[in-house]
């Protein structure tokens, strides 16, 4: 059992932040709590450090009362919810550092990857801000007119996962907004309090029940995919999560966007030089402990460079300081569950029975927490688990082909879709190659999206839907056509 001291780490990141400002749910423009609440983990250290209210079908029905009310107004001016996108920007912006203190203690990740991503969720705000809900003139050359209208769906639902508790949140709520939906959020309860802390930030930017957030198990999540008046939702999580919550939201025949797990493979042609190109991969592979739904999770590299590949992935783990996110230099924090930790630990020891040979990272392990040290799996066989699962931590399985079919083979072998990425000296080759793969998303000489504008969703089980850009405000809208007659 973790002592009293490793149960207070990271207190000096919560100080300055009162536990009454974290950890109320925001239902009607006004702060709540609950008779019950649920216990929050410190992953870094295995212990609680805070509590989140436990919202039911109380809370819940309040949420929709408020919602349909306020609704009816926000829909009415496309300017003003620009402007208070904009003025949220602003306001995450302000409130950025204690996000991201928030995030990395309830999540793990290293804080300046918390900035990031407080920062990214600012501008995504801002973007959105900046856009149009868009309508189109179809008539040609008729007397009559026929338009293509973009209407709201009037309640959203959106269930957000623990790995990007802001950023996603954002990629889904705001143009949930700027589409005039009022939005009913509720967070992962692994990580809820940093979008606790969002919804109380933006209560007094929005009108009062436009942004309602509630926290709570899973059960929360059931209610709120059943609930008749909650038109769309959306989730990203596991591929699981978002089978129970498609079959939950069928019986009211509700739009469901999904973006859910990854397996994404990197294929290294023979002319790249791994010695260039290992840094990248390692970081396109490791960031947030691997916790990533579209980080490189396999690697495919022809045979000719593939113990190269090995010796420089090998020499650039000692990069990776591993430990609590908020001290100095951490690239690594912990994962952010046990279970996640445990199955790991599980998945790699079943390669090494099978005689895969495993190079771990030369940096001691905390005492306490669920960290787990990174490794680089070889000689390992093209079915395994550890290839073709989810990993979902900082394990690196590389595999040797012989001919390039054999690379896009292996890569679409699985349910997964997501993203893909092809390194090569020839940009042109990389080209010709992604049109082969089977996922939403091939990046050429690199891993990680490029633009926020850029529509992002999976193929397969990897999701259903896209998200950002004006096809991510696509989402949130009800298509009306109005056919106007002479």
């Amino acid at each position: 059992m973790p002592t009293l001291e490793a149960r207070q780490s990271g207190e000096d990141l919560n100080s300055e932040m009162p536990k009454s400002l974290l950890s109320m749910a925001t239902i009607g423009g006004r702060t709540q709590d609950t008779e019950e609440r649920f216990e929050v983990i410190n992953p870094a250290t295995g212990c609680p450090f805070s509590t989140a209210p436990l919202c039911g079908a109380p809370e819940l029905a309040a949420a929709v009362t408020f919602s349909k009310r306020a609704q009816l107004q926000w829909v009415q001016s496309e300017r003003n919810r620009r402007g208070a996108l904009l003025a949220c920007s602003h306001a995450i912006t302000r409130r950025q550092e204690d996000i991201a203190k928030l995030i990395t203690l309830e999540q793990g990740k290293p804080i300046a990857e918390a900035r990031s991503e407080v920062s990214y969720a600012a501008e995504v705000f801002e973007s959105y801000s900046e856009m149009e809900v868009p309508s189109q003139d179809l008539t040609n050359g008729d007397s009559n007119r026929t338009l293509l209208l973009n209407r709201p769906f009037g309640i959203v639902g959106l269930i957000t996962p623990w790995n990007f508790p802001i950023g996603t949140a954002a990629v889904k709520l705001a143009p949930a907004l700027l589409a005039g939906n009022a939005v009913i959020l509720k967070p992962s309860p692994i990580a809820p309090l940093s979008a606790l802390l969002l919804g109380r930030i933006l209560k007094d930017l929005l009108p009062a029940g436009i942004l309602n957030t509630l926290s709570g198990d899973k059960s929360l999540g059931e209610q709120i995919a059943r609930h008749p008046e909650i038109r769309k939702i959306s989730v990203t999580g596991s591929i699981p999560t978002g089978q129970a919550i498609l079959a939950d939201a069928a019986a009211e025949l509700k739009s469901v966007t999904l973006e859910l797990g990854g397996n994404d493979p990197a294929i290294l042609l023979p002319d790249c030089d791994p010695r260039k190109i290992a840094s990248s991969l390692l970081e396109s592979a490791w960031r947030n402990a691997g916790q990533v739904c579209s980080a490189i999770k396999r690697i495919y590299v022809h045979e000719s460079l593939y113990q190269e590949l090995i010796s420089a992935l090998t020499t650039r783990m000692s990069d990776y300081l591993i430990g609590p996110g908020h001290e100095p230099g951490v690239r690594i924090g912990p994962l952010t569950t046990e279970y996640s930790r445990d199955r790991l630990v599980e998945m790699l020891q079943g390669a090494i029975d099978e005689g895969a040979t495993v190079s771990r990272s030369p940096h001691p392990l905390p005492e306490h927490g669920y960290f787990f040290s990174p490794a680089i799996v070889s000689n390992i066989r093209t079915d395994h688990p550890l290839v073709l699962e989810e990993q979902f931590g900082p394990v690196l399985p590389v595999v040797p082909y012989r001919t390039i079919d054999d690379a896009i083979d292996w890569s679409n072998a699985t349910n997964y879709g997501l993203s893909a990425s092809v390194w090569t000296s020839n940009p042109s080759i990389g080209y010709e190659i992604a049109s082969k793969l089977e996922c939403g998303r091939v990046g050429v000489n690199g891993h990680r999206r490029a633009k926020a504008s850029a529509p992002f969703g999976g193929f397969k089980h990897s999701g259903l839907g896209r998200e950002l850009g004006q096809w991510g405000l696509a989402e949130m809208c009800e298509s009306q056509v109005v056919n106007i007659f002479e």
